[in-house]
């Protein structure tokens, strides 16, 4: 099973629009079993796939309250995609793992995604992370092969790359094999100092960056609104196309064929 964490310390680099059409166009286009994690308080990704209700979520997974996987993910409307939901519980997570056994709750998801992948039930699973190393955001990345780095086609964020790459490198020594997939550049629109944000990225060459740029559109702000992915919300504006491209060139690197990942 492919697990991928969607991570930028930063809020607003799109997140949560990457981690919801990743799993989307995977259950859809490629007819992949895929599982949402949303392990940001915030719950965006919940809202916009669930309808509204008071879930157990991922809190209880990380607290220990609750182990079995299949007691905390909810199928959504989308056949072949379910989620494991956040609730605000998230927040307090850090306070009582600085108290207790922080090592548990980092080993929380790796310990499901263990079980989920000794059950076969799911191909692929995407962790929507939040926008800071928090508790829940470690043990997202423990648990997955690969990080994606969202980012806005500006100085700070391009900028910042290179310090959250080091970050996710010092989780090397509890995950030898983690890595960095690559940067996904977001709202992306023709101007001079887009073009040179982008080329910065590309020529330092600290982590890879996606040939598919994500672009500029009001449909994904429009589609937030609505609570659906912009693939459901607006299938043909630019940025739906473009995050299928996206996936396309994802699903060749990273090994994820259609039907089979």
């Amino acid at each position: 099973m492919k697990t991928f964490a969607i991570v930028n310390r930063k809020g607003g680099v799109g997140k949560t629009t990457t981690a919801v059409n990743l799993a989307y166009v995977l259950a859809t286009s490629c007819q992949l079993r895929v599982l949402l994690v949303d392990a940001d308080g915030q719950a965006n990704a919940t809202q916009i796939l669930l309808p509204p209700g008071e879930y157990a979520g991922l809190g209880a997974l990380l607290r220990g309250l609750v182990i079995c996987y299949d007691e905390l993910t909810i199928s959504t409307d989308v056949p072949g995609l379910d989620v494991l939901p956040a609730a605000e519980d998230l927040w307090a997570l850090d306070l009582e793992a600085a108290g207790g056994d922080r090592g548990r709750c980092y080993r929380a998801l790796r310990d499901m995604r263990e079980a989920m992948e000794e059950d076969g039930a799911y191909d692929v699973m995407v962790i929507d992370c939040p926008p800071n190393l928090s508790a829940a955001c470690v043990s997202a990345i423990l648990a997955s092969d690969a990080v994606i780095i969202p980012v806005l086609s500006d100085a700070c964020s391009a900028t910042g790359v290179g310090d959250l790459v080091d970050q996710i490198a010092s989780l090397r020594s509890l995950h030898p094999a983690l890595r960095v997939s690559g940067v996904l550049v977001n709202q992306w629109h023709r101007s001079p100092v887009v073009e040179d944000s982008v080329a910065y990225l590309r020529e330092e060459g600290m982590v890879p960056v996606y040939d598919t740029v994500i672009r500029r559109t009001d449909k994904v702000p429009e589609s937030s609104w609505a609570r659906m992915a912009v693939q459901a919300w607006s299938p043909f504006c630019s940025a739906a196309r473009d995050y299928r491209a996206w996936v396309a060139e994802l699903a060749e690197k990273e090994g994820i064929r259609y039907g089979q990942a």
